[in-house]
């Protein structure tokens, strides 16, 4: 990242670069149409010819919507498929315009302007490597902590409900599955700050893991709830738009107008969260 320049500490706020986070929140909401275009399709290939159009989806009790799921099963498998494949490539290129959000909040140009999206692309492209490496074993970490966690959960809710009934065995079993929810989470928040330190501190493979547990290691508590209340205060908007499109959802006209701002709202405040998020995190790395 030469003629590029750390910011000090303080210096990094996700507020300052507006720019950066319109050009996030375009990225995730161009994956938004991509993933949901051919469910869109197929809803419209059925029924478009509907005097309601698609509005008995939306009616009391989802019959219509139960009744399109069993006779649209051919249809939505390969449809699955494909939508989990896009993810799952979205998940990779995704990481592009993550780090330069991360690059441009993390630098600056000598003469004290923004980085500028040129820059901070090159920048990214050069992370991408120690990036998908991070995502590949933290990725296989985060997901066999919650699944050893599924597991230990179903055989706690099989071994009580003899002996304590069916209904104490099974909070029992949620509080433990909560445990290794709470454990997994810990170690998004180390991925994120072995990220950082891939941004900041030029560290690569396992030492930017051991960078980010170090960092998290010093107080995990405050750490771990500067990442939660961020992540928790992120599914506000999502249910507040769910109730909104349960009331208004299937009409046309301006519902569907505020259907869509709505939707774009969530996007906007989502990414903001999370660039709050990624900037603290670049203020706790140890740099070089």
């Amino acid at each position: 990242m030469r003629q590029l320049f750390l910011r000090e500490t303080d210096a990094i706020r996700a507020r300052r670069h507006p720019w950066a986070l319109a050009g996030l929140w375009g990225w995730q909401s161009a994956l938004a149409v991509t993933v949901s275009w051919p469910a869109a399709s197929l809803v419209g290939a059925t029924y478009g010819t509907h005097p309601r159009g698609d509005g008995p989806l939306w009616d009391a009790g989802g019959h219509a919507l139960l009744d399109f799921v069993w006779h649209q099963a051919r249809g939505l498998a390969p449809m699955r498929a494909s939508t989990e494949i896009a993810l799952g490539v979205a998940a990779m290129i995704g990481l592009v315009p993550m780090a330069a959000v991360m690059i441009a909040m993390a630098y600056g140009v000598r003469d004290r302007r923004a980085v500028g999206l040129v820059r901070s692309l090159e920048g990214a492209a050069r992370a991408m490597p120690s990036l998908l490496w991070l995502l590949l074993l933290m990725g296989v970490a985060e997901a066999s902590t919650l699944g050893v966690g599924a597991l230990i959960a179903a055989g706690t809710h099989a071994g009580l409900s003899d002996a304590w009934g069916e209904a104490r065995a099974e909070r029992v079993a949620i509080a433990v599955g909560l445990v290794f929810v709470v454990l997994a989470s810990g170690l998004g928040v180390v991925h994120d700050l072995a990220r950082a330190a891939v941004v900041c501190a030029r560290a690569k493979g396992l030492r930017a893991i051991v960078l980010g547990a170090r960092v998290f290691g010093r107080a995990p508590l405050p750490m771990w709830w500067a990442w939660a209340w961020r992540a928790l205060s992120a599914l506000a908007p999502v249910l507040a738009a769910a109730a909104v499109a349960t009331r208004i959802g299937g009409r046309g006209g301006g519902a569907l107008v505020v259907l869509a701002l709505l939707h774009q709202g969530v996007v906007l405040s989502r990414v903001a969260l999370h660039a709050s998020w990624l900037a603290h995190a670049l203020r706790s790395v140890e740099l070089p």
